[in-house]
């Protein structure tokens, strides 16, 4: 069994570094790509992988969470495990971006310069206002999460193109794969109804709340994370990292 986490695009999936650790295993999984920046493109991308290795449980945060969707439709996972990201709609802020980069988004590309946008990222109206400790959210680890990603102007190109795609997103409904819902329950941009819902169309049941968590919870609760992770039936007996 295999176990692959993605995330972001910003955050990228080093969001997971301590999870990894805290688990000794697992991957982290870059799924953006500039030849396939749309969500059903990147979808198509990851499900292609999946179709080879069956055997995984798939873990999604953020905006990586309509990708997981749309790719556990075309080649199902072991087990899909949501967390904190879009499913029945976007948040304000990426519904936002998401209009100003469906012109084009050559202004919206240009803001996105690391000058410009690790700055924003790191101030008080930025990534510190969806994590329990501000601190978290310093601009060292915003600039170690978020760099690699708006370093190239290909890279924030393609970035744009994921946002404008976002506009729609995949039918959550029937999956044929069992799936979790590991939900920071105190996330201002993705509340725990997105997770009841999803729940909902499951049967129920599956919806494991972090109590207290906001949205960037992988960074600032990773052995929580990988814990909750570990106890799952697929993965139960993972060692680990003390």
């Amino acid at each position: 069994m295999e176990i692959w986490l993605m995330a972001g695009p910003l955050p990228g999936a080093g969001m997971f570094r301590v999870v990894l650790q805290r688990l000794n295993a697992g991957e982290r999984r870059e799924w953006l790509h500039p030849e396939a920046p749309g969500w059903a493109e990147a979808a198509a991308r990851l499900a292609g992988q999946l179709a080879l290795r069956p055997r995984t449980v798939l873990v999604a945060h953020g905006l990586a969470v309509p990708v997981a969707i749309a790719a556990a439709r075309l080649s199902p996972p072991a087990r899909l495990v949501l967390s904190n990201g879009p499913i029945s709609r976007l948040d304000p802020v990426t519904a936002a971006l998401s209009r100003m980069a469906a012109p084009g988004g050559r202004l919206l590309a240009q803001a996105l310069r690391p000058a410009l946008a690790i700055p924003l990222m790191a101030s008080s109206a930025g990534f510190r206002r969806l994590v329990s400790n501000p601190y978290v959210m310093d601009r060292d680890t915003i600039a170690t999460l978020c760099g690699a990603a708006l370093a190239q102007p290909a890279w924030r190109r393609a970035l744009v193109g994921f946002l404008q795609s976002l506009q729609t997103l995949p039918d959550p409904a029937g999956l044929a794969c069992p799936v979790t819902l590991l939900w920071g329950d105190e996330d201002p941009l993705y509340p725990a109804s997105e997770a009841d819902y999803m729940d909902s169309l499951y049967g129920g049941g599956n919806h494991i709340r972090l109590p207290g968590a906001q949205h960037f919870h992988p960074e600032e609760r990773p052995w929580a994370f990988a814990d909750a992770l570990r106890a799952l039936p697929e993965l139960q007996g993972m060692s680990e990292r003390s």
